[in-house]
């Protein structure tokens, strides 16, 4: 009997940790907190993870424990999904806490079987990988991955230049591993200082130092251009798709930009799918949109022209694409796939196209494990397609008619990928375009998280920004990842102003995520050392005794 009370107490012990630590997760990623608070979230967690290694009782312990935790933190920081998608938002935060508590119940395993040091960097390197999975698998987001809480706070990590958001993931797991451990130390010897604790002090002030310092200090050198983004602020549920053709909506975009002195402008930027009425790429001179656009910009000969519509591109049985996206047109030896498109309009050139490639799984992107009626319904509610949206292979850049600016243009989610982008910077793009519909999650936290990404990639490629926003927020920002001028949520606006270009390229933008490719390495070495060799070691020994 006093054993079962002490099973429970124990229990209510480890959840109570677990829940602690998910509302210091939530904490951390409030858009009115710091995200320093990072550094302390996981503690608890780790905390739950040491507490087991001489768990005998049940080896699923560790992902019981902390599961709590993390799908608290996925409901408080992912909860606005629901918004738009019910079922999508609830498959999301899900997928997210199991995941999580997964990575904690692997290293759990090889924390048994090994010593600290090796149970300790298998959490980290595990979890890093995490992060590259969500990062590379279409079915996944790495929306919250630990480095991305940072985008609010871009003094403190001026040092993702070289290591990108991955680099403040390592950051944070090292610091709270050895907070946890001076923690242990002040348990066992009665005292609070220790080399655990020096070790993540130093850890944590070196970066942050140097950040505050940089940014502070850095100058930008370079080319200037001049953007004017309109922000239209049409309610995607009540006003886009309603009597209010499409036609006179951009009509009314172009109002907009003209109360300035249009062409004194390099660029004009409109948000993603300002135009959602699917047209084919080769007869886009004779449609009315594209028609519309080429009569603003020949009378704006200086300022070209970057906006989102719809597009269909069709192809021969014989071309290799994906099957999901893919629709055939019957009777015919052709198919055809319809694209998320960013589309660069210069007066007397051809319109050139970008296919958004990074999709939202099962909203843009087909996700076959989902079953049928719950895939209806998730696309449905977020204005999908049944076969999911086409990409392209490589991140095409446009080259303004008079030269200089060189855009790369991200359509909406694909600025939550930080390697992914700087496949914009090595195509020769030195600004980048944001261009999004946040209107889909109404005043929630969802706008405001995205938002944080624009500044995480302008500082790993030390490129400019322009972001704009169908309802806000729309921004400029500079290669510091500040903001330097940005619109109000849900009203519309105009914003301009002048960008400095890069002008070289950044240890990141040249190598990616070093840092998740060395944890992938790392992660399979454990795997194999723990899983695989000890075991043959350990019966080769038993046979010949």
């Amino acid at each position: 009997m006093e054993l079962l009370k002490r099973g429970s107490k124990e229990n209510s012990i480890r959840i109570a940790q677990s829940l602690t630590g998910g509302v210091l997760l939530s904490l951390a990623w409030w858009e009115y907190s710091t995200g320093i608070i990072m550094f302390f979230a996981l503690v608890p967690f780790i905390a739950i993870f040491h507490s087991q290694k001489q768990n005998r009782s049940g080896k699923s312990s560790v992902f019981i424990y902390v599961l709590p935790g993390f799908l608290l933190f996925n409901i408080f920081t992912f909860s606005w999904l629901t918004k738009a998608s019910i079922a999508g938002g609830s498959l999301t935060i899900l997928t997210h806490s199991f995941l999580m508590s997964m990575v904690f119940w692997l290293a759990h395993q090889v924390h048994r079987r090994s010593n600290n040091f090796t149970g300790y960097l298998s959490l980290i390197v595990f979890w890093l990988t995490y992060e590259h999975l969500c990062l590379n698998l279409n079915i996944i987001s790495p929306w919250l991955n630990i480095g991305n809480v940072f985008g609010k706070e871009p003094a403190l990590i001026q040092w993702y230049e070289y290591t990108g958001s991955g680099g403040g993931s390592l950051w944070v797991l090292l610091v709270s591993i050895l907070m946890y451990a001076s923690y242990r130390y002040y348990r066992s010897e009665r005292k609070i200082i220790s080399g655990y604790l020096t070790a993540a002090f130093l850890i944590f002030i070196i970066p942050v130092t140097y950040s505050v310092i940089r940014y502070h200090t850095y100058r930008e050198e370079g080319e200037e251009c001049s953007v004017i983004i309109v922000q239209p602020n049409i309610d995607p549920y009540n006003e886009k798709f309603g009597k209010q053709g499409f036609t006179s909506q951009l009509t009314k975009m172009f109002e907009q930009a003209n109360s300035f002195s249009t062409n004194n402008y390099n660029w004009l930027i409109l948000p993603e799918t300002v135009v959602d009425d699917p047209f084919f790429e080769a007869n886009a001179r004779t449609n009315r949109y594209i028609a519309l656009a080429d009569s603003f910009v020949s009378k704006n000969i200086k300022t070209n022209l970057v906006l989102g519509m719809t597009t269909i591109d069709t192809f021969s049985n014989k071309e290799e694409k994906e099957e999901n996206s893919v629709i055939e047109i019957d009777g015919t030896s052709l198919k055809y796939e319809i694209y998320n498109s960013a589309i660069f309009i210069a007066a007397g050139q051809k319109p050139q196209f970008y296919h958004k490639s990074k999709l939202v799984p099962g909203i843009e992107r087909k996700v076959n494990i989902l079953p049928a009626p719950l895939e209806k319904i998730i696309i449905s509610n977020l204005g999908g397609t049944v076969s999911g949206y086409g990409t392209q292979t490589d991140r095409s850049v446009f080259n303004h008619s008079e030269g200089g600016s060189i855009a790369g243009s991200a359509i909406c989610y694909e600025s939550a990928y930080g390697e992914f982008t700087t496949g914009y910077i090595n195509n020769g793009a030195n600004i980048i375009f944001i261009i999004t519909n946040d209107g889909w999650w109404d005043n929630t936290a969802g706008y405001k998280q995205h938002l944080w990404f624009a500044s995480l990639r302008a500082i790993e490629n030390r490129t400019p920004v322009a972001r704009s926003a169908n309802t806000g927020i729309s921004c400029l920002i500079d290669q510091r990842g500040h903001i330097i001028k940005k619109s109000t949520w849900w009203r519309k606006e105009v914003i301009t102003g002048n960008l400095v270009l890069r002008n070289k390229l950044t240890f990141y933008a040249r190598y990616g995520d070093m840092i998740y490719k060395y944890s992938d390495i790392l992660s399979v070495i454990t795997l194999i050392l723990i899983f695989i060799a000890r075991p043959l070691r350990k019966l080769r020994v038993n046979s010949i005794l």
